[in-house]
């Protein structure tokens, strides 16, 4: 891969999808906010080569919304690799997400860079936490490629992010998490969603130098630095990384127009 090369990753998070297409969350109706932002995708970015779905695919853990969503990524054809977040039904997605596209396997080695999904989904919490088993998968895949730059995804923000009643409900093992990316420096990012809003940060351990990129939700947005949960204005939106060969990593956060999807607040509530 020459240094004008790079892998294109659009990341898409926190959908809440129902069985009912014109179902809404807060105002906006996340089907259709969810088909918009694949259509913007298509005709906005010209080199796709993953899609990366960071959890929250259902508000209603059905096996239709499930059904929607594989639908639609076949549509959209291409290689989507989706992981689980606090509200989805492991058990439904796979069973119903599973196609020649849509993928749940939790490594992926592309351009010579790898790419890890965990699960942080602790079942019947809001909260976030990475189980020993999956540290220890985590550990055991770094060590068999430490020469590989490496982005790991997971649901819940591996960082704390300046909204207090957000930063109680993220990974609740931080710690743990970053002793390992100190040992592992071929770590260049981490990729989460579940806060509804767009942050980034380097976080620097004693070794490494991560950068930690929370990506806003294809539907309802939360206003940031706030104590309690406010809903933005802000429009759906997804994220687009390019991952070059030296380890390096260009981002920018897109949003659909404000016109197409406005909240209507008085709606039903998150």
């Amino acid at each position: 891969m020459s240094d004008d090369q790079f892998i294109s990753i659009v990341h898409l998070t926190d959908l809440h999808l129902f069985t009912d297409l014109n179902s809404y969350l807060v105002g906006i109706p996340t089907n259709q906010s969810f088909q918009a932002v694949l259509t913007e995708v298509k005709q906005t970015i010209p080199k796709i080569d993953l899609l990366l779905l960071t959890g929250d695919l259902s508000q209603d853990c059905s096996a239709a919304s499930y059904e929607f969503l594989r639908q639609s990524l076949d549509v959209a054809s291409f290689p989507a690799y989706c992981l689980a977040g606090n509200h989805d039904d492991l058990n439904l997605m796979a069973e119903y997400l599973p196609s020649e596209y849509v993928h749940l396997v939790r490594s992926q080695n592309i351009g010579g860079w790898r790419i890890l999904l965990l699960s942080s989904v602790v079942v019947g919490a809001v909260h976030g936490n990475l189980a020993e088993s999956e540290l220890a998968w985590l550990e055991e895949n770094l060590n068999a490629y430490p020469d590989h730059p490496t982005l790991i995804a997971f649901h819940h923000p591996a960082i704390d992010i300046g909204s207090a009643w957000m930063d109680e409900i993220c990974l609740t093992n931080k710690e743990q998490f970053w002793q390992i990316c100190d040992r592992n420096p071929q770590i260049q990012a981490v990729v989460n969603g579940h806060a509804h809003q767009d942050f980034e940060q380097i976080y620097e351990t004693a070794h490494n130098s991560v950068r930690c990129l929370v990506s806003p939700s294809t539907c309802v947005q939360f206003q940031p630095r706030t104590p309690q949960l406010i809903i933005d204005n802000q429009a759906p939106a997804w994220r687009h990384l390019r991952l070059y060969a030296d380890g390096t990593i260009t981002t920018e956060v897109h949003r659909l127009s404000s016109a197409s999807f406005p909240p209507d607040l008085a709606a039903n509530g998150y």
